[in-house]
């Protein structure tokens, strides 16, 4: 298969996206200069030439319950200091 050729064969593809996510990369795909299809085109020929996904798939890191609630503490009567020398 040689992915620079153009081929005659065609072959419709269609998903369903929300609005809002579609807007957005439509906007993105106008300011460098391509459209939906030629964006869709670079992205399969991507995940050929990676034999998979063009990028990394992780999920979120969800806080654990002493995380939140670290980052929740009250931080009110915390000392501040305004040298960075003075915590020495």
């Amino acid at each position: 298969m040689n992915l620079n050729k153009k081929s005659k064969e065609r072959k419709v593809i269609q998903a369903r996206l929300d609005k809002e996510l579609v807007d957005k990369a439509e906007e993105i795909f106008k300011d460098i200069g391509i459209d939906r299809s030629t964006a869709l085109r670079i992205f399969y020929r991507q995940v050929v030439w990676n034999n998979g996904l063009p990028f990394e798939l992780n999920r979120p890191e969800i806080p654990n319950e002493e995380t939140i609630k670290a980052l929740n503490e009250d931080l009110t009567n915390a000392k501040r200091y305004t040298d960075v020398d003075e915590k020495k």
